[in-house]
């Protein structure tokens, strides 16, 4: 009876452990956001053509990371901005610089992040790259405007 109990009791703090850490690094992408229609939610080749533009949004658990690249696949113009991405007000959002054809935007708290996101001047086309928990890229979606 007592290897039973101890044998039970190691089962169910088991599974009590693997639920705990499971939801504290979930990350989920709403269908929208603060700002409007979820960027990160939309089906991979999805066409921009919002013009109040984009939420960028995700939903973080406690202690999950998220780093989301921008990497511009239009063509450079010579003269003029070219099609580009613009943000405005967010919130739980790290926002780097353009450097050379990208951006990155990496959470900075757990819980509800969103950040407001226009694409201008297109016609255009970005990659978004997906780093969920891990240096590594998850995910990819490529979007055109």
């Amino acid at each position: 009876m007592k290897r039973i109990s101890i044998y039970t009791i190691a089962v169910l703090l088991t599974a009590l452990n693997f639920g705990c850490t499971k939801g504290r690094m979930a990350i989920a992408y709403p269908s929208s956001g603060t700002y409007g229609e979820n960027i990160l939610a939309l089906s991979n080749n999805s066409i921009l053509n919002n013009v109040d533009g984009y939420s960028l949004s995700a939903e973080l658990g406690k202690k999950a990371e998220l780093k989301i690249v921008f990497i511009n696949l239009s063509s450079s113009v010579t003269e003029g901005p070219g099609a580009v991405w613009f943000y405005g007000e967010g919130d739980g959002w790290i926002v780097g610089d353009h450097a050379g054809n990208s951006q990155q935007f990496e959470s900075n708290k757990d819980g509800e992040l969103h950040l407001d996101i226009i694409f201008e001047n297109g016609p255009g086309s970005c990659r978004v790259d997906f780093y969920e928990n891990s240096s590594s890229i998850s995910n990819s979606k490529t979007f055109s405007w």
